[in-house]
């Protein structure tokens, strides 16, 4: 109801618009209002949509394994008469080293060397591949462990946490941050599945070409291109694993705070743990790199 309080004519044009602004407000505000919230509430549907379908899309799609993977059979199959020109040169290059010196260590090495290579051909793959499950597997218990959840409910529990806290309304910023995070999120696993398809790949040059650069271990170059191979490998091995657990940090520092234990710095709003997180998991994108310079110092 709107009370006009004018007595005098001075101020009946002051009263009259007054009179207009409060019976407008009360006549279409509560309309506009609701047509926000409705705008608000399909923002955020479509922001939880988008990221339980891509938000951990990497995390499902499993490494095929290496050790029955036909493409690797196909580098190693030909590749094999290179192979055997290396393996002979570097059998050359001990025995000019042992005649020259009139030692017996250059013998030795070169009994290394094709012990490396038989070792490395037969059972090379093998090993990968189980490192690499083994990696998928971390992969998907650390998130899960952040997540609080079982199954494949990952990229649910994962909007849930994101998205749920910026709901509040007494926060200013939820609406737009919700906006951010979708795309950001959008952004960082589509890069993020690429990075994993490039894994996959590199997983399968990488173990087709190890035994061609076992075949030299006795010669100072041989030994320093298999120890690059092994290095590069390694990266990529564990990059998966290194991205999830940086994933799972985020996730943990974004959860709200638990009453029975608590998971979150006390006295940082939800709205900077969110941000925190995000911008952590952004970070999960330039891992490769580091991991490859931390593995292999050389390259660059």
């Amino acid at each position: 109801m709107i009370a006009l309080n004018c007595w005098l004519p001075t101020e009946w044009k002051g009263c009259i618009e007054r009179a207009l602004g409060e019976a407008v407000n009360q006549a279409f505000g509560g309309f506009f209002k609701l047509i926000f919230d409705a705008i608000t509430a399909v923002v955020v549907a479509a922001v939880e949509d988008v990221l339980k379908a891509v938000g951990l899309l990497w995390v499902y799609i499993k490494t095929p394994d290496i050790a029955q993977s036909g493409p690797v059979d196909f580098i190693q199959v030909h590749t094999n008469y290179i192979l055997g020109v290396v393996a002979f040169i570097a059998v050359i290059v001990g025995a000019v080293q042992m005649a020259i010196s009139h030692r017996g260590e250059p013998l030795k090495e070169i009994l290394k060397s094709l012990l490396t290579m038989v070792v490395v051909s037969f059972s090379g793959a093998l090993f990968a591949g189980t490192l690499i499950a083994a990696a998928d597997d971390f992969s998907a218990w650390i998130i899960g462990q952040s997540l609080n959840t079982n199954g494949h409910s990952f990229a649910k529990s994962l909007a849930e946490k994101m998205v749920d806290p910026l709901k509040d309304p007494g926060n200013l910023m939820g609406f737009m941050l919700v906006i951010c995070v979708g795309v950001l999120m959008v952004i960082t696993a589509i890069i993020q599945l690429a990075l994993m398809i490039v894994r996959y790949g590199m997983l399968v040059l990488l173990v087709g070409v190890l035994p061609l650069t076992a075949a030299a271990t006795n010669t100072e170059m041989g030994m320093m291109w298999f120890k690059k191979a092994i290095g590069w490998l390694a990266g990529f091995i564990i990059y998966k694993p290194v991205a999830a657990l940086i994933y799972a940090t985020a996730i943990y520092l974004m959860s709200p705070p638990d009453p029975a234990g608590g998971t979150a710095p006390d006295g940082t709003s939800q709205t900077l743990k969110i941000v925190m997180g995000i911008t952590m998991m952004i970070m999960a994108v330039v891992a490769l790199p580091a991991l490859l310079r931390f593995v292999s110092p050389r390259t660059s």
